[in-house]
């Protein structure tokens, strides 16, 4: 709903003639009239706090979900959830800075919105592998019961492991050396 807040409250925002630049001739006919030559506080407010509080409902989001973890992470989880409660916190008060034209405040907030999703991006990734090319084949961590070789000799022959039949043959081993 803060998203749906902040987008209605940017196409107001668009259309504003607050800038020393902007003429409102040109925009076309159906703008003109809903154009107008000062922010209000509220627009202002909607869309900068709707912006916030999204991001800060994200992060939250993102405490509560369970990631996977892995070794080399360049910035830690916690870290890049800091910086964008650090964001949000700013989105929400920007709209104090009453100087702000509209320019310079929708500037202003898609900086601080993509120096957010730079951080995530970066910091997600392993320090083990190079950022703009995977050097190294992927690879894939898991706790299973099952012999090596045979995982091996299924993967040369192109074979999909059904895990309860294997369950059943390690079951099988099993009561057979218990027996011996």
């Amino acid at each position: 709903m803060a998203y749906v807040l902040a987008g209605a409250s940017l196409s107001r925002l668009v259309l504003a003639t607050d800038c020393h630049d902007a003429n409102v001739d040109d925009l076309t006919d159906a703008y003109t009239a809903s154009s107008k030559s000062e922010l209000s506080s509220g627009l202002r407010w909607f869309y900068c706090a709707g912006l916030g509080v999204a991001l800060l409902s994200m992060s939250i989001i993102s405490l509560c979900h369970v990631h996977k973890e892995f070794d080399g992470e360049r910035i830690g989880k916690r870290y890049r959830i800091s910086v964008r409660v650090s964001v949000a916190i700013i989105l929400i008060f920007l709209p104090l800075a009453d100087s702000l034209s509209s320019l310079k405040l929708v500037s202003i907030t898609t900086g601080l919105i993509v120096l957010t999703l730079m951080i995530d991006v970066y910091g997600s990734t392993s320090i083990h592998d190079d950022f703009w090319k995977c050097t190294t084949q992927c690879r894939y961590r898991a706790n299973c019961h099952i012999k090596k070789k045979l995982a091996m000799d299924a993967v040369k022959k192109g074979a999909t492991i059904r895990l309860d039949e294997v369950r059943l043959e390690i079951g099988r081993e099993k009561a057979y050396y218990d027996q011996v």
